[in-house]
């Protein structure tokens, strides 16, 4: 399996994406590494085609600087390593080292663009699946979870059309559902964009519980909208609960500045996100890194590379 378009760097020249564009360059080099030259050449052969074109020093600059930012950020989960020269950036992944697992596969998710386009679907997926543990685990002991997401097969708690779906989930979060079938697209079988849903029951049958849902997304240009996608501002007329429920968004982007604050800070509204350095982070605290889904993607990938 070869990735795709390898040779197309961003166009947006944020660090965050050209960082994670020279980790993956860094991940199949068959040296383990990219340095400067590689993205000079790089540079170089792009002159002459309708591929935006960039400086190779100041992006090196800046790409140089924020990886050294992840490797005290992520600390033992940061599976590269900018040179004393700072000439290159050179893969240093342990297997055994779980934390570098999840950091890679969460690199590769945010990476959709350079994933054949049979394997996106199993990569969403696995996303949604990690973000599911990590969402259970911030959820109040005696919480109730579960995954609302599109095609979960035999597995999804919620089976049917969207509309016999959200009548029950409107069911589980003591809602009476404001909503009639003809609303919604005939045999819809989607989400509704609401990818998990907890609530805590408090002990008793009444309304006006704890509430709480969240969309998963892996684009790195339809966060802004799609963070709205399970909030009260969308799916409140359906289910008009005492209290609004809480709101969250997971992305596999490091969704930040080199500074440590948020990245397109403008953008992002009633949600919690929870990005990259958050998931690795979570997944330490609750040592969640060995409960994680499995991702043939990468072993099959580096095998590709190294063997």
């Amino acid at each position: 399996m070869l990735l795709l378009a390898l040779e197309i760097p961003p166009d947006k020249s944020d660090q965050l994406f050209w960082t994670d564009f020279i980790e993956l360059r860094a991940l199949i080099h068959p040296d383990k590494c990219f340095s400067y030259g590689d993205l000079y050449s790089l540079q170089n052969r792009l002159r002459d085609t309708n591929v935006r074109t960039f400086s190779a020093e100041e992006r090196w600059r800046d790409i140089t600087s924020f990886a050294n930012v992840r490797s005290h950020e992520f600390s033992g989960a940061y599976p590269f390593q900018v040179s004393e020269d700072g000439d290159t950036l050179a893969l240093t992944f342990d297997p055994e080292k779980k934390e570098q697992v999840t950091y890679l596969n969460f690199l590769l998710a945010s990476l959709m663009r350079h994933i054949p386009s049979d394997c996106r679907a199993d990569l969403a997926r696995y996303f949604e699946k990690a973000c599911f543990k990590i969402f259970q685990r911030l959820m109040p002991q005696g919480a109730e979870t579960r995954a609302t997401w599109a095609g979960g097969g035999e597995e999804a708690p919620y089976q049917g059309t969207l509309f016999e779906k959200m009548q029950l989930i409107a069911n589980d979060i003591r809602c009476k559902a404001n909503f009639k079938e003809r609303d919604f697209k005939k045999n819809d079988r989607g989400d509704g964009g609401i990818d998990l849903i907890s609530w805590h029951p408090m002990a008793d049958s009444r309304k006006g519980i704890p509430i709480a849902f969240a969309q998963c997304g892996c684009s790195k240009n339809q966060w802004d909208f799609k963070q709205l996608e399970a909030s009260p501002a969308k799916h409140y007329p359906h289910f008009p609960v005492m209290h609004p429920w809480a709101t969250y968004y997971f992305l596999p982007l490091d969704l930040r500045e080199s500074d440590g604050g948020w990245a397109y800070e403008s953008d992002i509204g009633q949600a919690i996100f929870v990005d990259r350095l958050r998931l690795i982070r979570l997944a330490d605290e609750y040592e969640l890194h060995n409960e994680l889904p499995n991702l043939d993607l990468l072993d099959t990938v580096m095998d590709v590379v190294y063997n």
